[in-house]
């Protein structure tokens, strides 16, 4: 659901004239950050020199699907480098030895030692489909008319299809993301396309408006409206493709957004799919989810117990003025709902993010923290598998089964052990995590994915 920002390098740069003559210095180096003992971050700098002859650095981080960010030189000679990557506040200072660039990558208070080795980073993400693909790829794209958007997707198909194969509409999570729901490297969409038309079943899989190729304002875009995108898609599916037995596929607020397609109580939404397969679906309200998150997050941070339950508190006051009220009154009140605070740095830093979420006038987040999937999901009344990772830090199965479970008894929910919100394998569950680990998503997700639709359409 959350991307990672990367946190900011000052990374070893150089003097012109030495960089043009040293191509030892100039060129991809890489090398890898400890953040935590469970979790390390491939970075790589990029050193090259203009037409005009001035020195330059970039830096990626291909574990969290950040590229190119633009640095500035400080230093740079036939053997040390210095340079700053303000953007995201980090440092590196270095001098080589043995053929590496060895020193220290500081970002506030915390310093850790470094070592760059020539060369860029390879993500191994062995699930991604690769061709010749045996089944059949297509092109599309399909209009929402009440938003004048064009969505445009990829149309997989197996090779004997006919109008009653299964078809499954994919809807991403939160962000915008492409069809493949691309994140740090991995494509889950793309894997589980390959999967299923692998096994006789198609898939729609699309860009969110705004993104990719599709047309449309993303960014001010609301549940409410990616719902009716996911809409377009299914009647494209019927009316253009001709196919009869259409399910939705929705990973994190994408299964909120497959719940409000299939509750028959929503006149303007409602298209009856064939089935719904909810990947970490939540069913309590977003500011449930936002304020849980957060909470689990900080505690992952080994935040102080009493800071958390301080923080939390404080949040889900905001919230409720936020719904309630509006952005001003619920920024205005941070103060007064602090009031209790201690007068620390980080109380200081976190009341601030408090007040930025306050004033935060993204139409989105507006609706989101405010809208409950639970009626929906009561109103639903075909076939329904809802996955949970028991590791999810985003969705957590123990505040969202209990729930799932209540409002829809007749749905089939299952708990799978170890697997994270991308439903990899994972140590933490930890974001930072998601880009570490080569596997996309687990193979028995696939198969119980499959199997579910195979029985429900037979």
């Amino acid at each position: 659901m959350n991307r990672i920002i990367v946190a900011a390098f000052i990374a070893a740069c150089c003097m012109v004239k030495a960089m043009a003559h040293d191509k030892n210095i100039s060129g991809a180096w890489r090398g890898t950050l400890k953040i935590t003992p469970q979790v390390e971050l491939k970075i790589v700098f990029n050193f090259k020199v203009g037409e005009d002859g001035k020195p330059s650095v970039t830096l990626d981080s291909p574990d969290q699907g950040a590229y190119g960010i633009a640095g500035e030189v400080n230093f740079i000679s036939s053997d040390s480098v210095n340079v700053a990557v303000r953007r995201i506040g980090l440092a590196f200072a270095g001098r080589k030895h043995d053929g590496k660039l060895i020193g220290k990558c500081s970002q506030g208070a915390m310093s850790t030692n470094l070592e760059l080795s020539p060369g860029t980073v390879e993500l191994k993400r062995p699930q991604t489909p690769k061709p010749p693909y045996p089944y059949i790829t297509k092109e599309v794209k399909f209009n929402n008319l009440s938003d004048n958007v064009t969505l445009a997707g990829t149309l997989t198909l197996p090779k004997s299809f006919t109008e009653a194969t299964p078809v499954v509409v994919m809807v991403t999570g939160s962000g915008l993301q492409n069809r493949d729901e691309e994140i740090f490297g991995h494509k889950p969409f793309a894997v589980i396309a390959d999967y299923l038309a692998r096994n006789g079943i198609a898939s729609l899989r699309y860009d969110d408006r705004g993104y990719g190729d599709s047309s449309g304002n993303g960014k001010i875009a609301t549940t409410k409206d990616f719902a009716k995108d996911a809409k377009a898609a299914l009647e494209y599916m019927r009316a253009e493709e001709k196919f009869n037995n259409i399910g939705v596929l929705g990973h994190s607020e994408g299964s909120t957004i497959a719940f409000m397609l299939g509750a028959k109580n929503d006149s303007e939404l409602f298209v009856n799919p064939s089935f719904i397969i909810a990947i970490g679906a939540q069913a309590v309200r977003g500011d449930t989810v936002l304020i849980d998150q957060n909470a689990t997050i900080l505690r992952q941070g080994d935040t102080p117990t009493d800071l958390v339950t301080d923080y939390v508190k404080v949040l889900h006051k905001m919230y409720e003025l936020k719904i309630m009220k509006g952005n001003s009154v619920a920024s205005d009140s941070i103060e007064a709902i602090c009031s209790d605070w201690g007068n620390t740095p980080v109380h200081a830093s976190l009341k601030a993010n408090l007040k930025k979420i306050a004033s935060d006038s993204n139409p989105w987040l507006n609706f989101y923290i405010g809208f409950s999937p639970a009626e929906s999901i009561a109103k639903t009344d075909c076939p329904i598998f809802v996955l949970y990772g028991e590791k999810d830090i985003q969705v957590r199965p123990e505040l969202n089964i209990p729930q799932m479970q209540r409002i829809a008894p007749e749905a089939t929910v299952k708990l799978y052990l170890g697997l994270n919100h991308l439903f990899q394998h994972a140590q933490t569950g930890a974001v930072q995590e998601y880009g570490t680990i080569e596997e996309t998503i687990a193979p028995e997700v696939l198969q119980d994915i499959v199997n579910f639709i195979s029985f429900t359409l037979h």
